[in-house]
């Protein structure tokens, strides 16, 4: 597939002045007030989402979308993300003002296990006139990990060492390098289904969103192509799939690339539908269930189709 970094250290890669430098531990995170980058201090390579070689963008960086910190004041990109989510959901005219969040909230599951929600979201009144839940975790997965990331960062170290680094040298394709989709949404699973279920099961009218990258949304839509899953916006959803897309109508300039809610990638519906869909994506496999066994004490063994 092959991909190339689209940003570093909330630089985009894709035009050539000014010449980006390389990052030290100790520079700040674009994308969070007064913070220092997380990547940088473990020592990794400050890379905030690469492109794939069909020219879309997949985040790599926890940070990029819209990560919080409980006690950090929110920055103007954090409360960017957050307005075009809350005019999606809400509506197109709504104001910052009427819209509320908590950040990092705990929540509890029966055996004792703590979960962080990203965001508790709702009016300022605490119920909704719109159409959906009057309060809702919303959660945050923009993109995710790529395969063989050790080629990447090689790269990159040759552009950091190169004492004629230019930003065509740190855009560079690897071709070695793709998006895991797949891994994202594994990892992130456990927590949508145990997340959305407190939502659910907290008071009637509460949801949850979940605000995803454009190849994570395909990702899950591709997967449940056959659910018929209903379509909720004017109704009672209680589960949005929201995606976020690079908003591409903006013509480059200095900084970040800018994101947008995707108007193409949306999903309003139940969440105890979707959750369904997710679990009857198997279908029967008789084969794996007979044929050649091998017992404990060495014999292959043959075991047929029937059973009881």
């Amino acid at each position: 597939m092959g991909v190339k970094v689209a940003e570093y250290l909330g630089q985009r890669t894709d035009i050539d002045t000014p010449t980006i430098l390389p990052g030290n531990r100790g520079d700040l995170c674009p994308y969070m007030h007064n913070t220092t980058c997380d990547k940088l201090n473990r020592n990794n390579e400050p890379v905030c989402s690469v492109r794939r070689a069909d020219g879309t963008l997949w985040i790599t960086c926890a940070s990029r979308l819209c990560a919080t910190k409980k006690n950090i004041p929110l920055c103007t990109h954090q409360v960017s993300i957050l307005h075009e989510i809350g005019k999606s959901i809400y509506d197109p005219e709504i104001q910052l003002s009427s819209i509320c969040v908590k950040r990092e909230e705990r929540l509890t599951v029966v055996e004792g296990t703590n979960y962080n929600a990203d965001y508790i979201l709702t009016l300022e009144d605490g119920m909704s006139p719109y159409p959906g839940p009057d309060r809702m975790v919303l959660e945050m997965q923009g993109g995710g990990e790529t395969t063989n990331t050790g080629s990447l960062t090689r790269q990159i170290i040759a552009w950091r060492n190169n004492q004629n680094r230019t930003n065509e040298i740190l855009r560079q394709e690897v071709r070695s390098v793709s998006t895991l989709e797949t891994n994202a949404w594994r990892r992130q699973q456990e927590q949508f289904i145990v997340k959305g279920n407190i939502a659910m099961k907290t008071w009637k009218g509460y949801g949850i969103a979940f605000c995803v990258g454009s190849l994570l949304f395909d990702y899950l839509m591709n997967k449940l192509t056959a659910a018929n899953l209903p379509d909720l916006r004017q109704y009672n959803w209680t589960l949005a799939l929201i995606g976020i897309s690079e908003n591409a109508e903006i013509p480059p300039t200095p900084g970040p690339i800018p994101l947008k809610v995707d108007t193409q990638r949306q999903l309003f519906t139940n969440y105890q539908t979707f959750v369904q869909a997710l679990i009857n994506q198997g279908e029967p496999s008789l084969a794996a269930f007979a044929g050649d066994f091998l017992s404990l004490s060495g014999n292959a063994i043959n075991i047929s189709r029937h059973g009881r």
